[in-house]
Formats: structure tokens, sequence, C-alpha cells
């Protein structure tokens, strides 16, 4: 009976340690909204694990698991932040051409109107900078599916692309 009083529910570990990973994401250089919602996404995470957890963990192992939980949220979010801006980047060129002349014809879209949904779907998360393990976990797709879409996605648009050169260079 004693061994059952000394288990820690969730709702207590939330309650006491909330406060204390909000205030260490803060700490560790995020703003309050970015903290409040790593911390709660770290909570959301740990809940959804909790019965997996060894009964014998300690608090302070909970903790440390939550803390190292929280740092990879953040870490994830900044590498994604980085290749959605990659993304943008490489997107930069054909953004210009559609603004120097707003009624021109712009391939890149022509491009990815000629994808079916599925496939235009992918190409425009993989340019928002999600990678596939991402893609996959968004869509609620396979991996490698994603990979498969993406492949069969990437020679449309460069075969269509190819078209499109020699068209204009007939003219």
């Amino acid at each position: 009976m004693a061994q059952e009083s000394a288990l820690l529910t969730f709702e207590e570990f939330y309650t006491r340690h909330f406060k204390w990973l909000f205030v260490r994401m803060v700490l560790a250089g995020l703003d309050r909204q970015e903290g409040r919602d790593v911390a709660q996404e770290t909570m959301l995470r740990l809940y959804r694990k909790w019965s997996d957890l060894d009964g014998d963990s300690s608090e302070e192992g909970l903790k440390f698991y939550a803390l190292t939980t929280a740092q990879r949220i953040r870490a994830d979010q900044v590498d994604r932040a980085v290749r959605q801006r990659d993304g943008l980047a490489k997107m930069a060129p054909l953004v210009r051409v559609a603004e120097e002349n707003a009624y021109a014809r712009t391939e890149a879209l022509d491009v990815l109107r000629a994808l079916d949904e599925d496939d235009r779907e992918v190409m425009s998360l993989v340019y928002d900078g999600l990678r596939v393990c991402e893609i996959a976990e968004r869509l609620g797709r396979n991996a490698s599916t994603v990979r498969s879409q993406l492949k069969k996605a990437r020679e449309t648009m460069q075969a269509l692309l190819a078209h499109e050169k020699e068209t204009d260079h007939g003219r």
C-alpha cells in the first residue's frame, strides 16, 4: 500500500512541473508564448507516454525526461524554420519573375497545377521546410509513400519544365 501512494500521477506531475518547465524555456531564450507552447507540447508527449514509463521512475528522472523532450521540440522548430527559409529562398527567383510582370505566365505555378492533388500537397510541404518523416506523419502516410510521391512529382515537374523551355526556344 505504501508503494501505491509513492506513484506519481501525470496530473500531479503536470501541476508540480509545468511552470518549472515553462520558466526553463523562457530562460533558454524563448518568449513567453513560445515557452508556453513548447512546455505544453512536452507535457502532451509525456502524457501520451505516461503508461509506458517505468512506474519506478523518480520524479527527478521524469523532470529530466521532460526537459530533454522540450529541448528536442525546440531544436526541431529551429530546424524546420531553417528548412522553410531555405525553401523560400529557392522559390524567390520564381516569385521575382511573377512580381516583375504580373501578367506573365509563371512556369512554376503552371507546373504545380499540372501535378495531381496528392503530389502538389507533398511538394508544398517540402517547400514549407518539412522533412519526409514529418510530411508522412502530418498526412498519415508511410514515409516510403511520401518519398515515392516526391520522386514522381519531381520527375513530372522536370519533364514539364523541359517541355516549357523547348517550346519557348522554338518561338
